[in-house]
């Protein structure tokens, strides 16, 4: 069965701040980077609490990340 992925730009704006994914995962209150790996490969959503999150770490907005 053929999966469709969720175009985004999270690890283009994570790398222009010169971030990893550890330092995402902490800032967001992960134990890993799990989910943060997920939702670069465009196979989860973040929830929309974490959304604004990331957008807050990236300093980007929603639309340019999605």
């Amino acid at each position: 069965m053929y999966m469709k992925t969720i175009q985004n730009s999270l690890r283009h704006y994570r790398g222009l701040r010169g971030l990893n994914q550890k330092q995402v995962a902490d800032y967001l209150g992960f134990k890993s980077t799990d989910r943060i790996c997920r939702w670069e490969k465009g196979l989860a959503y973040p929830s929309v609490k974490n959304l604004f999150w990331i957008s807050e770490a990236l300093q980007a907005s929603i639309k340019e990340l999605y």
